[in-house]
């Protein structure tokens, strides 16, 4: 991945949320409940997403310890912290079983 394709990538995910929150009105106390309560869900799927390989096995390797480095920064509930956290997974995976 070139680095024009992540600083894309990093100004569509951010700028839209930065966008969203200068424009849209703040959620009821309601709905902002049921908000407060989704983003571990959603890590969860996504880390299961990430966990298994096509054929249905559980990968291997620095994937593994990037998914442990970001459970283990998930109380923070910060997806900044978790994605830190994962990137630090992953390379000590890396160095770990090489």
């Amino acid at each position: 991945m070139s680095a024009l394709v992540l600083a894309l990538i990093v100004a569509i995910t951010y700028g839209s949320r930065a966008i969203s929150l200068v424009l849209l009105p703040r959620p009821g106390a309601r709905l902002e409940a049921i908000l407060a309560r989704m983003p571990a869900p959603i890590f969860a799927g996504l880390a299961t997403a990430t966990l298994l390989t096509g054929d249905r096995s559980l990968v291997g390797g620095p994937i593994l310890w990037a998914a442990l480095g970001a459970l283990v920064v998930s109380p923070a509930r910060s997806l900044l912290a978790c994605l830190i956290g994962g990137a630090a997974g992953y390379t000590l995976g890396t160095l770990l079983i090489r």
